[in-house]
């Protein structure tokens, strides 16, 4: 992201500069920056100075919204997002292991963040009456904003893939990708588009992944209790148990395809989805403009 200070391609370099200039024009009075990608820029000192000397010149106050979520959830969610983007293809819990104690998954930062840049910090908890009630509503109302001004903020746009989509994607990396190796930023994007409308038309999309077991869960949850109770206490004054009370110390069943045997028409049809998949990514990896080596273009850099 510009504001941040990271290259992108030539074609939005001007894309701070217009932003710039629709703020000046605009009668608005307040600006939303939403991106699930200044989760991981904010956290370092450089990009978070880049991009709050920005907001500071175009005369905005800050404000830092957020949504912290109980971590066994989060790491879920996560390895759904980065396997399905064709970032990772490591085994869950693999995943989890490398991932667990990562500072990403740290919401204390966040406090330390707003005071070094005077931003006002409005954290929301994500729980699962979030998601049952809808993100959007959940958003408008941490920023003082009335619903009803808006049309389908219950319309879920960004639902989590399901066992068949990650096992899909999965065996695909592993089949074209060295250890070790990485598709490029624009390589990923394309692959990740290709796998949602291949498996929307034959009719194989599905939902609800989880590679979780109780114990794995009550492990992720054991290593952020202190910071997490900290966190909750300087936020809301309250316990983390509290707020997440119905997230904490609940049963999990994994139905990763990994770990659990399909049946017979499953495992065709996954060694149908997984083959063809591979020719149309193969064909991707060959498109010379998306395998441009930049800065921009690399995956581990566009997200901090």
């Amino acid at each position: 992201m510009q504001l941040c200070g990271q290259e992108v391609p030539e074609k939005q370099q001007e894309a701070a500069a217009r932003f710039a200039r629709a703020i000046k024009d605009t009668v608005c009075e307040a600006v939303v920056i939403s991106s699930e990608v200044l989760d991981g820029l904010l956290r370092k000192r450089s990009y978070a100075r880049e991009f709050f000397n920005r907001i500071g010149e175009l005369n905005l106050e800050p404000k830092l919204v957020f949504f912290p979520r109980n971590q066994s959830q989060l790491i879920n969610s996560r390895y759904t997002e980065v396997v399905k983007g064709f970032r990772r293809s490591e085994p869950f819990e693999a995943f989890v292991q490398a991932e667990t104690g990562h500072p990403t998954f740290r919401f204390s930062d966040f406090i330390a963040l707003a005071d070094a840049f005077n931003a006002k910090l409005i954290p929301h908890p994500f729980t699962e009456g979030t998601i049952a009630r809808g993100v959007v509503p959940e958003f408008l109302r941490a920023i003082d904003i009335a619903r009803f001004q808006f049309q389908d903020t219950n319309f879920r746009r960004n639902q989590a893939a399901g066992p068949f989509t990650i096992s899909v994607a999965r065996c695909v990396s592993r089949s074209i990708l060295s250890p070790g190796e990485q598709l490029t930023w624009r390589q990923a994007v394309r692959c990740k588009k290709k796998l949602t409308a291949y498996l929307q038309e034959k009719g194989l999309a599905d939902t609800g992944y989880c590679g979780l077991t109780t114990a794995l869960a009550r492990h992720i949850e054991k290593e952020w209790q202190l910071d997490n109770d900290a966190f909750a206490q300087h936020v809301w004054g309250r316990p983390w148990t509290e707020i997440f009370g119905g997230d904490i110390g609940r049963e999990f069943s994994p139905n990763d395809l990994d770990t659990l045997e399909p049946d017979e028409s499953t495992k065709r049809q996954l060694r149908q989805a997984v083959g063809e998949m591979t020719a149309m990514v193969k064909e991707i990896m060959l498109d010379p403009t998306l395998a441009v080596q930049a800065a921009w273009n690399d995956l581990q850099r566009r997200n901090g």
